[in-house]
């Protein structure tokens, strides 16, 4: 019971967090989300962040793409390591990516993403495994330029 309890208070604080970043703005205008790349792998963390994402209603635009048959893939599929989730425009097969390693994720996956949303300012969600975060980050920043 007692993990219960801390997972759900970390999926609390990280809808808190989430719902500060879109009043300042991070994703597109202040109080929406619609530009968006979320980043997440099968690990806790990873799991946890989807529960949140699928229960804001900040990101209603993911709902579709948790229906999409990539997703349900990279879901049941223990080939596929990384999902990555954007926004903008278009159907949800073309904003759903799966990588099965860092070097696909780094080089194909969230390329394609940001692509995606090229033009205007989104932000990132990075849900990982501690032992991948600082890479995933790095590889987030890159496309940032920063």
């Amino acid at each position: 019971m007692g993990e219960a309890k801390r997972r759900n208070a970390q999926a609390r604080q990280a809808g808190d967090v989430l719902r500060r970043r879109i009043a300042a703005g991070e994703f597109g205008p202040a109080g929406q989300a619609p530009n968006y790349c979320c980043v997440l792998d099968k690990s806790a963390r990873g799991r946890d962040m989807l529960a949140t994402l699928r229960g804001m209603d900040e990101f209603a635009d993911v709902r579709p793409l948790l229906e999409n048959e990539s997703f349900q893939f990279w879901e049941a599929s223990s080939l596929f390591r990384f999902v990555v989730l954007c926004g903008g425009q278009g159907r949800p097969a073309e904003r759903v990516f799966v990588a099965a390693d860092l070097e696909r994720l780094a080089g194909e996956a969230l390329p394609r993403a940001a692509k995606r949303l090229a033009g205007g300012a989104f932000g990132f969600v990075l849900a990982v495994a501690d032992e991948v975060q600082a890479e995933v980050e790095a590889a987030a920043g890159r496309l940032r330029g920063g």
